[in-house]
C-alpha cells in the first residue's frame, strides 16, 4: 500500500533526534526522501505522520 503524508520526520546519520519536514500536498516516502537528499542529505530514518498521530514526541531522559 502506498501511503502519502504531508508531515514527515527524519533523522540523519549521527543525529540523536528527529527533525520535521512538511509539504503543501501529501507525498510518498520516496518523494520525501528525494527532497531530503537534495536539501539536507540522505536520511537514515524516515517516518510519516498524520493528523491522528501528530502529537508531540515524548522527551527521553538520558
Amino acid at each position: 500500500m502506498i501511503v502519502k503524508r504531508r508531515t514527515w520526520l527524519y533523522r540523519l546519520t549521527g543525529q540523536a533526534f528527529a527533525h520535521l519536514v512538511s509539504f503543501n500536498e501529501p507525498v510518498t516516502a520516496t518523494k520525501a526522501r528525494e527532497f531530503l537528499r537534495g536539501s539536507v542529505g540522505d536520511p537514515l530514518d524516515l517516518w510519516g505522520r498524520d493528523k491522528s498521530n501528530a502529537q508531540p514526541l515524548p522527551v527521553r531522559d538520558r
